[in-house]
């Protein structure tokens, strides 16, 4: 099932470094195996795991990057099989393991994890996804007929998600209970924080395997009612509960509200959640052409990207089959699965995935994460395989077309200004960005916003609503650059 990485500018130059987490072999604890931490280098990715110091050798599956403490650098958590890990940027290229003085030492099966200031007190709080009760000792044999699989999540129980407050000292409270975010029997794979009702206010989407989907709506006094049902995105259009990993946030459509998009089990369509613009959803997957392409594949991964700079957010799914002998049990089903590309014409879909550049062969997607790296104006994406070494994708064709990427820097300490959104309009299209950590399954992205803007030469205007609430505008702002915006303090 696993795993994935993260994104971050782990040393404040400019450029996108690279955390890779990885499994660990079970029965021998003292396996040299290790997470890696590359520094990137002009382009080039170089090993810096052991002067970094956070080689971890824990059996790991997923990571998610953000300046916890407000320091200024960005910090690491690492989800496992087994206790999760908070790495502490020292600013001087080095971390330190505070995870027990942090208080948050989950011993679970955590997957999908995500930093937001969900009470509004400045700070980034911290919600982990959990999947199922599971011990080695206690592991379950299943089997087609005589040949061993891996067991469906049906075979364990479900566990809750924890959400842990950030008390603004360097510790967490475990708050799960008594914010309204406790849910016993999920299967948490994937989450994000996003404001789906446009309250300013940062919602959380979980995305569960077998179980229903739950969008727990921020209330503004630190609880949470959990509203998936009557909201429209607990289940898919026939309502029926998915095998549910992989989900992101985005305005697919440019009416200035967010959208979900959820990457489910093989013979299960995707689904893309469109909103009515007051957080009501409806499953538009079929209408809008994204359907009948994923139906067959077995999807993890997945973003909202412009990948072309044309202004419409497009998607990009990672697949791959989680049983390595699955061709023996279905001839129509491969291990290695084609990575999807579905291109955004005006708000419906066509898949694109061939001419891409893409393994014909395919790949064992589990995390994706995308970022421009290479700092030239497209996103590039990066896959984590299962068993398989990392993919590195570098877009060719995006920076062709106009563009601008905002790095949002703020005067609190949530120095990212994770959940700001931000409004870019040239001539009448206008575009909505929010700052989003995590996403996506396992991983960390750029959080850095990237902004398509096809042929134009000038961006009229640039609208930034910034967590705490403030509005900042520019005009008149010249395409082409990655532009850092300072907030101004009232």
């Amino acid at each position: 099932m696993g795993a994935g990485g993260a994104l971050l500018d782990y040393d404040q130059d400019g450029d996108l470094d690279l955390y890779l987490a990885q499994g660990n072999i079970l029965d021998n604890p003292q396996s040299d195996l290790q997470n890696r931490l590359f520094r990137n280098d002009r382009r080039r990715f170089i090993d810096v795991t052991e002067t970094a110091k956070v080689g971890h050798t824990g059996y790991a599956m997923g990571a998610v990057s953000a300046d916890y403490n407000g320091d200024g650098f960005p910090d690491l958590y690492i989800t496992n099989l087994g206790r999760n890990v908070l790495y502490k940027n020292n600013g001087d290229g080095t971390f330190i393991d505070e995870t027990k003085m942090a208080n948050i030492e989950s011993h679970l099966l955590s997957t999908s994890a995500a930093f937001g200031d969900l009470d509004l007190d400045g700070d980034l709080d911290l919600y982990v996804c959990n999947y199922v009760e599971y011990e080695l000792d206690k592991d379950v044999p299943c089997y087609f007929g005589r040949m061993r699989i891996y067991c469906g999540p049906n075979q364990y129980h479900g566990i809750s998600d924890i959400l842990y407050r950030n008390n603004g000292d360097g510790t967490f409270t475990d708050i799960t209970k008594a914010a309204g975010v406790f849910e016993p029997t999920t299967r948490g794979l994937g989450v994000v924080l996003t404001d789906v009702n446009s309250d300013d206010l940062s919602d959380i989407y979980v995305a569960n395997d077998m179980t229903h989907n739950t969008l727990f709506i921020n209330q503004g006094n630190g609880t949470f009612k959990e509203e998936g049902r009557i909201r429209g995105c607990a289940y898919n259009d026939d309502g029926i509960s998915n095998g549910s990993m992989g989900v992101d946030s985005g305005d697919y459509d440019n009416d200035g509200d967010l959208d979900l998009w959820v990457t489910n089990f093989s013979e299960e369509a995707n689904c893309l959640m469109v909103n009515n613009g007051q957080g009501y959803f409806a499953d538009l997957t079929f209408d809008l052409g994204l359907a009948e392409p994923s139906f067959q594949p077995l999807a993890f991964g997945t973003r909202f990207l412009d990948y072309d700079n044309n202004g419409w957010s497009d998607l990009v799914v990672g697949n791959g089959h989680i049983m390595d002998n699955v061709n023996l049990i279905n001839r129509l089903m491969t291990y290695a699965q084609s990575l999807q590309l579905f291109h955004n014409r005006n708000g419906v879909f066509e898949e694109i995935t061939s001419g891409t550049g893409f393994n014909t062969e395919g790949y064992v997607v589990r995390g994706l994460m995308t970022g421009d790296y290479d700092n030239d104006g497209d996103v590039d994406l990066f896959l984590c395989q299962s068993n398989r070494p990392l993919v590195v994708l570098r877009n060719e064709i995006g920076n062709k077309s106009s563009w601008l990427t905002i790095k949002l820097v703020s005067g609190g300490a949530n120095t990212a200004g994770i959940g700001s959104k931000v409004s870019v309009t040239t001539g009448e299209l206008t575009q909505t960005r929010e700052v989003l950590n995590g996403a996506s399954y396992l991983s960390g992205n750029d959080m850095r916003l990237s902004f398509g803007l096809s042929k134009a030469e000038i961006i009229d205007k640039i609208e930034i609503r910034w967590s705490n609430g403030q509005f900042q505008t520019l005009t008149d702002v010249a395409p082409r650059q990655i532009l850092v915006v300072y907030q101004k303090m009232e």
